[in-house]
C-alpha cells in the first residue's frame, strides 16, 4: 500500500508496474464518494476510486497552512488501496443490498452532513445521496434524523450505505486526511490518530514518495 505525493508520479509508476489482473464484476468500474455540509467539523472532500484501486483525494485546505496544499489552496493526492479493501469495496458497490438503496435519503436540512456515493460501470450510473439522515444503525441516538422524503417504509438509511461510506474512508486515508483540512472539534476524534500509512507531513511525517510504510 502506497501514497504519493505529486499527482505526476503516480503516472510513472503506473507505467513501471505490471497489469493487475481484472477482479471478476468489477473491471472498468469507478466509485466516488462526496462529502460536504457542516459548517465547521465534518469531513468535506471528493474520492475517486478505479478500478484498478487507485484513489484520489481531493480536498480544500481550510487550515491555510497545510503542507501539501497547492497555491489555489487544494489538495490532490494518489492513494492505491489494498487488493483486499478493492475486491471488499466493489463487491459492496456491486451487491443487492446497495441496488435496493433510494437514490435519495434528505432530512431536509440545508446544512446537515452530506455524503454522495456514485457508482459508474459501463452499463449506467447509479447516485446514492444521505443528506443528515442517521442510518439504522444509529437511529437510536441523541439527535438522529429521519428522511422526510421518501416513503415511511424506509425512513433510515440502510446500513450498506455508511457501511460503505467507513470501507472507503478507512481504507483510502479520506477519512484521516480530510481532518487535516478542516479539523474535527473534538480533540479525541479517531480522525486525528492515523495510522502510519495514512500519515501526513502535517501530523509529523515526511514521507518517501513512492515507499511502502511498515
Amino acid at each position: 500500500m502506497r501514497w504519493i505525493v505529486l499527482p505526476s508520479l503516480l503516472l510513472a509508476v503506473a507505467a513501471c508496474k505490471p497489469a493487475r489482473p481484472p477482479v471478476s464484476g468489477i473491471d472498468r468500474t469507478t466509485v466516488e464518494i462526496e462529502r460536504s455540509g457542516c459548517l465547521d467539523s465534518c469531513p468535506t472532500y471528493k474520492l475517486r476510486i478505479n478500478s484498478d484501486g487507485v484513489a484520489i483525494f481531493s480536498a480544500r485546505d481550510f487550515t491555510g497552512r497545510h503542507p501539501l496544499r497547492s497555491a489555489s489552496g487544494d489538495l490532490a493526492i494518489p492513494y492505491e488501496l489494498s487488493a483486499q479493501d478493492r475486491r471488499a469495496l466493489f463487491a459492496r458497490v456491486n451487491s443487492k443490498a446497495f441496488a435496493e438503496l433510494q437514490p435519495e435519503y434528505s432530512a431536509g436540512v440545508s446544512d446537515g452532513p452530506t455524503s454522495t456515493i456514485t457508482v459508474s460501470t459501463p452499463s449506467g450510473e447509479r447516485r446514492v445521496v444521505q443528506n443528515a439522515v442517521a442510518c439504522l444503525r444509529d437511529r437510536k441516538k441523541p439527535g438522529a434524523l429521519s428522511s422526510t422524503s421518501i416513503d415511511k417504509r424506509a425512513r433510515f438509511v440502510p446500513d450498506v450505505f455508511c457501511e460503505t461510506v467507513d470501507l472507503i474512508e478507512t481504507a483510502s486515508c479520506a477519512g484521516y486526511w480530510s481532518a487535516e483540512t478542516r479539523p474535527p472539534q473534538d480533540p479525541n476524534d479517531p480522525r486525528l490518530s492515523p495510522p502510519t500509512r495514512c500519515r501526513l507531513p502535517s501530523f509529523g511525517r515526511v514521507p518517501n514518495a513512492g515507499a511502502s510504510p511498515p
